[in-house]
Protein backbone atom coordinates (compact mmCIF):
# COMPACT_ATOMS: atom_id res chain seq x y z
CA UNK A 1 0.00 0.00 0.00
CA UNK A 2 1.40 3.09 -0.84
CA UNK A 3 0.43 6.32 1.35
CA UNK A 4 -1.27 8.03 -0.97
CA UNK A 5 -3.45 4.89 -1.11
CA UNK A 6 -4.52 5.37 2.51
CA UNK A 7 -4.25 9.12 2.92
CA UNK A 8 -7.10 9.46 -0.14
CA UNK A 9 -9.28 6.75 1.12
CA UNK A 10 -12.81 7.17 0.37
CA UNK A 11 -15.54 8.33 2.44
CA UNK A 12 -19.10 8.20 2.25
CA UNK A 13 -20.80 11.90 2.69
CA UNK A 14 -23.85 11.40 2.26
CA UNK A 15 -24.73 14.83 5.04
CA UNK A 16 -22.50 16.82 2.76
CA UNK A 17 -24.40 18.04 -0.16
CA UNK A 18 -22.75 18.92 -2.99
CA UNK A 19 -18.85 17.62 -1.77
CA UNK A 20 -17.39 15.51 -3.35
CA UNK A 21 -14.73 13.05 -1.94
CA UNK A 22 -11.57 14.91 -4.14
CA UNK A 23 -13.23 18.23 -2.59
CA UNK A 24 -13.19 17.10 1.05
CA UNK A 25 -10.12 14.64 0.82
CA UNK A 26 -7.12 16.41 -0.43
CA UNK A 27 -4.49 14.17 -1.92
CA UNK A 28 -1.05 14.82 -0.33
CA UNK A 29 1.95 15.66 -2.57
CA UNK A 30 4.54 12.30 -3.14
CA UNK A 31 7.81 12.25 -2.59
CA UNK A 32 9.69 9.00 -3.54
CA UNK A 33 12.82 8.75 -2.13
CA UNK A 34 16.41 6.00 -1.85
CA UNK A 35 19.45 6.65 0.15
CA UNK A 36 21.89 3.51 -0.65
CA UNK A 37 25.24 5.75 -0.06
CA UNK A 38 24.83 7.64 3.66
CA UNK A 39 27.60 6.25 5.81
CA UNK A 40 26.78 6.64 9.35
CA UNK A 41 29.73 6.22 12.06
CA UNK A 42 29.55 4.06 14.24
CA UNK A 43 29.20 5.36 18.46
CA UNK A 44 30.02 7.98 19.86
CA UNK A 45 29.67 9.17 16.25
CA UNK A 46 26.75 11.25 15.48
CA UNK A 47 23.66 10.45 13.60
CA UNK A 48 23.60 10.51 9.61
CA UNK A 49 21.47 13.00 8.93
CA UNK A 50 19.65 12.56 5.16
CA UNK A 51 17.52 15.81 4.24
CA UNK A 52 14.46 15.70 2.02
CA UNK A 53 13.33 18.47 0.29
CA UNK A 54 9.53 18.79 0.97
CA UNK A 55 7.45 22.55 -0.24
CA UNK A 56 8.40 25.22 2.25
CA UNK A 57 4.86 25.83 3.48
CA UNK A 58 4.82 22.13 4.81
CA UNK A 59 4.09 21.81 8.42
CA UNK A 60 3.13 18.36 8.62
CA UNK A 61 4.62 15.34 6.60
CA UNK A 62 3.94 11.23 6.81
CA UNK A 63 6.60 8.89 5.81
CA UNK A 64 6.96 5.16 4.95
CA UNK A 65 10.72 3.60 4.57
CA UNK A 66 11.28 0.54 3.99
CA UNK A 67 14.57 -1.50 4.55
CA UNK A 68 16.19 -4.68 2.79
CA UNK A 69 15.60 -6.74 5.51
CA UNK A 70 12.97 -9.66 4.90
CA UNK A 71 10.80 -10.63 7.59
CA UNK A 72 8.46 -13.49 6.32
CA UNK A 73 9.24 -16.22 4.15
CA UNK A 74 6.41 -14.25 1.27
CA UNK A 75 9.24 -11.92 1.13
CA UNK A 76 7.72 -9.19 3.44
CA UNK A 77 10.55 -5.79 3.89
CA UNK A 78 10.78 -4.69 7.49
CA UNK A 79 10.28 -0.69 7.70
CA UNK A 80 8.78 2.25 9.84
CA UNK A 81 5.87 4.67 8.71
CA UNK A 82 5.53 7.61 10.59
CA UNK A 83 4.28 11.41 10.82
CA UNK A 84 6.49 14.38 11.79
CA UNK A 85 5.62 18.04 11.85
CA UNK A 86 8.33 21.16 12.40
CA UNK A 87 8.64 20.07 15.98
CA UNK A 88 11.99 17.90 16.84
CA UNK A 89 10.78 15.96 19.65
CA UNK A 90 6.76 14.81 18.31
CA UNK A 91 7.17 12.47 15.44
CA UNK A 92 5.57 8.97 16.00
CA UNK A 93 6.02 5.98 14.16
CA UNK A 94 5.11 2.29 14.09
CA UNK A 95 8.31 -0.04 12.65
CA UNK A 96 7.43 -3.29 11.09
CA UNK A 97 9.25 -6.19 11.06
CA UNK A 98 11.87 -5.70 13.71
CA UNK A 99 14.18 -9.30 14.55
CA UNK A 100 11.93 -11.35 16.14
CA UNK A 101 12.91 -13.94 19.41
CA UNK A 102 11.38 -17.24 20.94
CA UNK A 103 10.37 -18.22 17.66
CA UNK A 104 9.26 -15.07 16.09
CA UNK A 105 10.17 -13.92 12.87
CA UNK A 106 9.14 -10.14 13.10
CA UNK A 107 8.08 -7.69 15.54
CA UNK A 108 6.22 -4.57 15.79
CA UNK A 109 6.44 -1.66 17.75
CA UNK A 110 4.97 2.26 18.12
CA UNK A 111 7.69 4.83 19.19
CA UNK A 112 6.97 7.92 20.10
CA UNK A 113 9.40 11.38 20.56
CA UNK A 114 6.96 12.88 22.69
CA UNK A 115 7.14 9.14 24.44
CA UNK A 116 11.03 9.76 24.73
CA UNK A 117 11.85 7.10 22.32
CA UNK A 118 15.40 6.68 21.37
CA UNK A 119 14.70 5.13 18.37
CA UNK A 120 11.98 5.90 15.83
CA UNK A 121 12.37 2.13 14.52
CA UNK A 122 13.86 -1.09 14.29
CA UNK A 123 17.72 -1.47 13.90
CA UNK A 124 16.84 -2.80 10.28
CA UNK A 125 18.45 0.17 7.69
CA UNK A 126 21.59 -1.69 6.70
CA UNK A 127 22.79 -4.55 4.25
CA UNK A 128 22.88 -6.89 6.97
CA UNK A 129 19.34 -5.66 8.47
CA UNK A 130 20.55 -5.29 11.93
CA UNK A 131 22.44 -2.06 12.88
CA UNK A 132 20.70 1.11 11.78
CA UNK A 133 17.58 2.36 13.10
CA UNK A 134 15.66 5.87 12.43
CA UNK A 135 16.20 8.22 15.79
CA UNK A 136 14.23 11.34 14.85
CA UNK A 137 12.51 13.32 12.09
CA UNK A 138 11.32 16.88 11.05
CA UNK A 139 10.65 19.30 9.47
CA UNK A 140 13.61 22.47 9.26
CA UNK A 141 15.03 25.42 7.36
CA UNK A 142 17.80 24.86 5.66
CA UNK A 143 17.76 28.38 3.72
CA UNK A 144 15.19 31.41 3.11
CA UNK A 145 13.12 29.45 1.10
CA UNK A 146 13.70 26.11 1.42
CA UNK A 147 12.51 23.44 4.00
CA UNK A 148 13.65 19.89 4.37
CA UNK A 149 12.14 16.82 6.19
CA UNK A 150 15.41 15.95 8.22
CA UNK A 151 15.91 12.35 9.32
CA UNK A 152 18.70 11.07 11.59
CA UNK A 153 20.04 7.71 11.67
CA UNK A 154 22.10 5.64 14.25
CA UNK A 155 24.12 3.10 13.72
CA UNK A 156 24.43 0.70 16.57
CA UNK A 157 27.34 -1.63 15.51
CA UNK A 158 31.26 -1.21 15.69
CA UNK A 159 32.43 -0.51 12.80
CA UNK A 160 30.82 2.06 9.74
CA UNK A 161 27.72 1.05 7.81
CA UNK A 162 25.81 2.46 4.91
CA UNK A 163 22.11 3.52 5.17
CA UNK A 164 19.28 1.33 3.15
CA UNK A 165 16.30 3.17 2.79
CA UNK A 166 13.39 3.30 0.30
CA UNK A 167 10.45 5.25 1.07
CA UNK A 168 7.57 7.85 0.15
CA UNK A 169 7.22 11.37 1.63
CA UNK A 170 3.30 12.42 2.04
CA UNK A 171 3.00 16.51 2.67
CA UNK A 172 -0.10 16.94 4.58
CA UNK A 173 -0.03 20.27 4.97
Amino acid sequence: MRLSDWLEHPTAHATLSNIGVDQHHIRPSGIEVVNTTLSISPPPGDPGEWDISVPFDAQCVVFSFRSIHTTESAGGKAGVYGIANRSSIEASTVSLGGHGTLGSTSYNAVYSKAGAALNLSHKVFDSTGRYIALTNAYLTLTGPSTRVLRTEWTNYSFSYKTLNAWGEIGVLG
